[in-house]
């Protein structure tokens, strides 16, 4: 009897601790941030509507993107575009480090989980959000709103060979509620100023209260029909409809 006792003992003991290590499991799966969008599928090309594709050089309008529920203590969020390619120095036709950095949009509410498509231009297109372009001044000077994907400006307008660049959405969840940047620093040349935006990522990246981060990633290989504020020549892509 007691050899039985003993038995059953063990067995009791074993399976009380079960729900111990399903219960690590659960914590440890809880918070992982996901960035997903009916538009954009994982590693595939970006419908040509989000793209510059048969469009003047800059214009787009940006896709849907919806995200899960951040890391406990999350405030707001944030979301990056950028050209991987560019930013690996892979790009035959670009290699200005400034280049990559397309778009961003910030201070989204933590109770915030989708971004709808075609975006508002707007500096401030919801209450208390902010955005910024990335695209280069002279092209539109004071603008804000999405920059998407446009890879073959050269192949376009100087004739360069045609590429297929890898992009990136990324996420950044903040323990911060309002992020304030540092004024806009545009360089000491003003023929090549800074890019607004690479700087607003190195910003994202630097703070301590980075709770967690996502990226969707997809392809591009638009090119655009116009090329509007740039000098022809070199360039000769047709000039802009008025």
């Amino acid at each position: 009897m007691r050899r039985s006792n003993g038995h059953y003992f063990v067995f009791v003991l074993f399976a009380s601790l079960l729900p111990i290590g399903c219960s690590s499991d659960d914590n440890e799966s809880e918070g992982k941030l996901t960035l997903t969008s009916p538009s954009v599928q994982e590693a595939k090309p970006l419908p040509d509507q989000f793209t510059c594709e048969g469009k003047a050089f800059g214009d787009g309008t940006s896709p849907e993107l919806n995200w899960s529920e951040g890391p406990s203590g999350t405030k707001s969020y944030a979301i990056l575009l950028k050209d991987l390619t560019i930013e690996a120095g892979q790009s035959t036709g670009d290699m200005n480090p400034e280049h990559p950095f397309h778009w961003t949009i910030w201070n989204i509410p933590a109770s915030t989980h989708t971004l709808s498509a075609s975006l508002s231009t707007e500096q401030s297109p919801l209450t208390g959000v902010q955005q910024q372009n990335g695209a280069p001044p002279f092209i539109t000077p004071g603008t804000f709103g999405y920059f998407g994907p446009c890879p073959n400006l050269g192949a376009a307008g100087m004739g360069l060979p045609a590429e297929n660049h890898n992009y990136e959405f990324k996420l950044y969840a903040f323990s911060d509620a309002t992020l304030a940047p540092p004024a806009y620093d545009p360089g000491s040349d003003a023929a090549n100023p800074l890019n607004p935006v690479r700087q607003l990522a190195t910003f994202f990246e630097s703070r301590t209260t980075l709770l967690g981060t996502a990226e969707l990633n997809f392809t591009s290989d638009a090119t655009p029909s116009t090329c509007p504020g740039f000098p022809n020549p070199p360039f000769a892509c047709a000039p802009a409809s008025p």
